[in-house]
């Protein structure tokens, strides 16, 4: 079946939005000719800018899903697909008269919906979330699953500026990003942090750069001032953009489950997630260079922003500072190496 034109409702955090770019890929493989728009939230449109080709990015209005359904209906689209759990966004899909509505079906939103998509369980990584629903619509099962992130030159030369005051030449960089929106069960600990950036400039020469926005700030200081290496600190200095292509020039990227542990493995940085709280089978970094540490005990994956009274982090507790520096090491040996 051909749709003219196909617009695909992004998730709405940077991680997923980055989880979701195989499913932009394989619909533009797929539907070569077909006008590809993605609706978005300002946020996440940076996201979108660098993932595979897209015709049109709808900015995601505020308001009621009458209001949002109206604009909808001026882009006349064939085929809309929400990555979204958002029932607002169903809502304004039926509202719209959209022909074909696929989504995950679950709180009212298969009201809505003229393909619902069951979700699969959270042992299935979201990336095949997101390409069920293309699945449903007819889309062929893709080969290929790389997450997609095209570097633009005004990332490379805001990097370049930053990195004229903010480091040295010589500099080698490992980078940390100790931040996780979601709460503190997302959060290894800031002396560990500290521990693992000394424990790597002493052993192999490398630096640490923190990496995070505006919000990480405030921890990204507290670990750099118990560090006895000053790193170099680029948390709330770059954008989103420039994180990433400051992330690809590194030798390897240690980051909490976060949106930007996700950019890392796009941009090909060898990349180690740290989880306590959440799942590595549902997101964690997939390839080859890249490896999921979980502190598995037996509460986890409890999916909580915080941790329970009395349990005191264990799944955090249990990724060790040794622990982590092999897994760099690792990941250093099969990617850049420590001294090219």
């Amino acid at each position: 079946m051909k749709f003219p034109r196909i617009l695909v409702k992004a998730p709405n955090w940077i991680g997923d939005a980055v989880l979701a770019t195989p499913l932009l890929a394989a619909l533009r493989a797929h539907w070569p000719d077909a006008h590809l728009g993605v609706l978005a939230r300002a946020k996440i449109r940076p996201v979108i800018e660098r993932g595979p080709a897209v015709d049109e990015i709808v900015d995601e209005p505020e308001g009621s899903p009458l209001r949002f359904a109206r604009l909808l209906r001026e882009g006349t689209w064939d085929l809309a697909i929400s990555c979204s759990s958002s029932l607002r966004v169903a809502v304004a899909f039926g509202a719209a008269r959209i022909p074909v509505r696929i989504g995950f079906a679950g709180g009212g939103r298969h009201l809505f919906l003229t393909e619902p998509v069951p979700p699969p369980p959270r042992s299935t990584h979201q990336i095949e979330h997101y390409l069920l629903l293309g699945m449903a619509a007819g889309l062929d099962a893709p080969g290929v699953r790389d997450l997609v992130w095209q570097t633009r030159p005004e990332d490379d030369a805001e990097v370049d500026r930053f990195l004229r005051i903010s480091a040295e030449g010589g500099d080698r960089f490992v980078a940390f990003a100790p931040g996780a929106s979601y709460g503190p069960a997302k959060r290894w600990f800031p002396r560990r942090w500290a521990a693992l950036g000394d424990r790597l400039a002493l052993e192999n020469g490398v630096r640490a750069v923190l990496v995070g926005g505006p919000e990480e700030q405030a921890a990204s200081l507290g670990i750099a001032a118990i560090m006895a290496r000053p790193p170099v600190n680029a948390s709330g200095l770059l954008s989103l953009g420039g994180t990433a292509a400051l992330l690809k020039r590194c030798r390897a990227f240690v980051s909490n489950d976060s949106g930007l542990m996700h950019v890392g493995v796009a941009v090909g940085v060898p990349t180690i997630g740290l989880f306590g709280s959440s799942n590595p089978h549902w997101t964690g970094p997939r390839g080859g260079r890249h490896e999921a540490l979980w502190g598995n005990v037996s509460c986890s994956p409890c999916y909580r922003r915080a941790c329970v009274r009395g349990r005191d982090y264990g799944c955090l507790d249990a990724l060790t500072v040794d622990r982590v520096t092999a897994a760099v090491g690792t990941a250093v040996v099969e990617g850049k190496g420590w001294n090219v």
